[in-house]
């Protein structure tokens, strides 16, 4: 899986290049492995991380498991990372960028006349797609994000911040369509889903159903709700009701 990296060298690199410019010397070249096996190793730092981060949290995670998991030496991880919050950063960034990749791709294969309630529907099965095939990722952002540094939150916060906005387009655009509640604020709204979204990462057993199966039960839940009462107006999963519907509450 793909994350993204910061700056074009490794952290001894850029304090060669930041020594070399400070002494007014030109910059010197430094030593460094092939790209692919860098970028390799760097891929291998970041899985063993996540599966850690994930597995047993941020604060009891070390350095020196890190690398052990990776299959390198505690002091190599340096030539990659200059430490655990730049490691963390990476991971949350890794977790949101697999989310989001995954919605887009689903939104995309969309018919052009595609409703507000399909494309919510595709965002719902995209979020879960990508929590579910990069795990470790996204495991990891749920269970460490309120347990990094400040300065790591900071890093991510572009990236997440990116993610929220996509949702709160989607579900203003759905609201706006008469397919959501209009007395329900969207950032409520996202909370609510995108929380309950989260959590099939914690209990999701593919034995029991594929993935576009339980994005479908979560997409009726969301649209129909779970009582069994009076049925409001178009309240079947195809044609949910609209919002002054919903207003006026379910007809006798």
């Amino acid at each position: 899986m793909a994350v993204q990296t910061l700056g074009r060298h490794s952290p001894p690199a850029r304090r060669a290049v930041a020594k070399a410019a400070a002494s007014g010397s030109a910059s010197p070249a430094p030593a460094t492995a092939p790209a692919s096996a860098t970028s390799a190793t760097r891929e291998q730092i970041l899985a063993a991380a996540a599966k850690l981060f994930a597995q047993q949290g941020y604060a009891t995670t070390t350095l020196r498991q890190i690398a052990d998991a990776a299959g390198i030496k505690a002091g190599s991880v340096y030539y990659h990372f200059e430490g655990k919050d730049d490691i963390a950063a990476c991971v949350l960034d890794g977790g949101i960028a697999a989310m989001t990749a995954a919605v887009h791709q689903r939104l995309a294969a969309l018919p052009p006349a595609a409703g507000q309630r399909q494309r919510l529907v595709a965002a719902i099965e995209g979020h879960l797609l990508g929590m579910l095939q990069h795990s470790d990722f996204t495991a990891a952002h749920i269970r460490i994000y309120r347990y990094v540094s400040d300065a790591a939150r900071a890093r991510h916060h572009g990236v997440r911040s990116a993610y929220t906005r996509l949702w709160d387009e989607l579900l203003t655009a759905a609201a706006a369509a008469g397919a959501l509640r209009a007395d329900v604020p969207v950032p409520l709204i996202r909370q609510y889903l995108v929380g309950a979204l989260n959590w099939p990462v914690d209990w999701y057993d593919p034995r029991r159903g594929s993935v576009a199966q339980l994005a479908a039960q979560i997409s009726a839940l969301v649209f129909d709700g779970i009582g069994i009462g009076p049925r409001r107006s178009g309240g079947s999963i195809g044609n949910p009701g609209s919002a002054a519907d919903l207003r006026k509450g379910p007809r006798p």
